[in-house]
């Protein structure tokens, strides 16, 4: 059972979401595996959740599918797949957003950095639930394309979603083959810059394989928004919310 997230804090979390998700996590009669897929975070995946969801997930060895499926851990922490942007894709996607002065987040793992602490970039932190991402100038670097061993994904930002739907998603996409990377969307605000072939989908069967479940016969898949649906493709159940 995959559930995928665009949450942004508990207060969004159903008292009765979170009497199913506690029962199903609790009793084998129900399911045999439950595990969040997510483009956050892993930290802020389950400080997201909070109680007692989030605390289940962390206490209970659940495994998990993290950053758009880029980075997949088993139920004690360990990576079990992870796919990262090459330094010269993190470079040229850097650069278009600074030229377009918009902010941009890069995520390593439970990590998170940015180039500026804008208010949108505050914002990723304070109502999304994200780690609070660290200024480069923090490590002495200029630029989220010097940090080494580069980046999981980058996320793009503005308030002008019509700038960002009409004007970057374009450039960013015409970029994308001659860098190894796609383009996503989960928030109007935000553009997601991923490895080529990176997807929540991808993530949940690396996870699925090592967990010994065939995805298109065992799966059930929930999800909301244009970065699940290849996943709920994929599933056995997929289930659009």
């Amino acid at each position: 059972h995959a559930t995928s997230s665009s949450f942004s804090s508990p207060d969004f979390i159903s008292p009765f979401v979170d009497e199913a998700a506690s029962t199903e996590m609790t009793s084998s009669r129900q399911l045999e595996v439950f595990f969040p897929a997510t483009g956050k975070s892993r930290k802020g995946c389950l400080d997201s959740l909070g109680d007692p969801i989030g605390t289940l997930i962390a206490n209970s060895n659940v495994p998990g599918v993290y950053i758009q499926g880029l980075y997949c851990v088993d139920g004690k922490g360990n990576v079990i797949f992870e796919q990262k942007l090459s330094r010269e894709s993190v470079s040229v996607a850097e650069q278009l957003a600074l030229s377009q002065n918009l902010s941009i987040v890069g995520y390593d793992g439970d990590d998170l950095y940015t180039t500026e602490l804008s208010p949108i970039v505050r914002h990723l932190s304070e109502h999304y639930g994200e780690p609070m991402p660290l200024a480069m100038s923090s490590k002495s670097l200029a630029l989220l394309s010097d940090h080494e061993p580069s980046m999981h994904k980058l996320i793009i930002m503005d308030d002008d979603t019509e700038k960002l739907a009409n004007t970057v998603r374009p450039m960013l996409e015409e970029l994308a083959g001659q860098y190894g990377a796609c383009v996503t969307q989960a928030i109007p605000t935000m553009l997601e810059w991923l490895p080529a072939g990176g997807s929540k989908a991808n993530g949940v069967r690396e996870l699925c394989n090592a967990l010994g479940i065939d995805p298109e016969t065992e799966l059930m898949a929930l999800g909301d928004a244009e970065n699940d649906a290849e996943m709920l493709s994929m599933a056995a159940i997929g289930v659009a919310v």
